[in-house]
């Protein structure tokens, strides 16, 4: 599959039963009820505080990822509101995979970050999960923490990633 052919666009109502059902083969997946992802259009389309984005190749839906603005009070110290995001979610179809699309969705939520006027986006990642890890690492994400036994089914830690959007222009990606 030839990461030429990715067309990127905000996911809409029609995606969502292609959206679940490439989250349910994906074992790494969050499996959000379709509440969740109803939830996540609605704030999308009211240019709220998440996006999903869906990733197609020749028609067929390859992936989708999903980003969250968290916006953190300024403190006593600061007068400057931290605007932190969170990529929440990146699945690509396994038949899609090493093609390109997982570093394309995560591009483009690091671009709606941006555009959101984020200071930085932080993640969490199975431990295990070294494909992952890689991407999140080429993208500029150092880890930050750990998180023990956080996953279930299997048991595993979260690695807790981060990337400063101030010192990482989208040059850099």
């Amino acid at each position: 599959m030839s990461a030429s052919r990715i067309e990127l666009r905000p996911a809409a109502a029609s995606d969502l039963s292609a959206i679940i059902a490439l989250e349910r083969a994906a074992d790494g997946a969050p499996h959000w009820p379709l509440a969740t992802y109803e939830a996540i259009l609605g704030e999308q389309l009211a240019a709220g505080q998440r996006c999903l984005i869906v990733a197609e190749t020749d028609a067929a839906l390859a992936g989708f990822a999903v980003g969250l603005m968290h916006r953190i009070p300024a403190t006593d110290r600061d007068d400057r509101e931290d605007r932190v995001a969170e990529l929440e979610s990146v699945v690509v179809a396994s038949s899609a995979r090493r093609a390109g699309i997982g570093r394309a969705l995560c591009c483009a939520v690091l671009d709606w970050c941006r555009s959101n006027r984020a200071t930085e986006v932080v993640l969490e990642v199975r431990a295990g999960s070294m494909g992952a890890i890689a991407l999140y690492a080429g993208l500029g994400f150092t880890q930050a923490g750990r998180r023990p036994r956080y996953y279930r089914d299997p048991d595993e830690d979260a690695l807790i990633m981060r990337l400063p959007l101030d010192r990482f222009g989208p040059e850099r990606i």
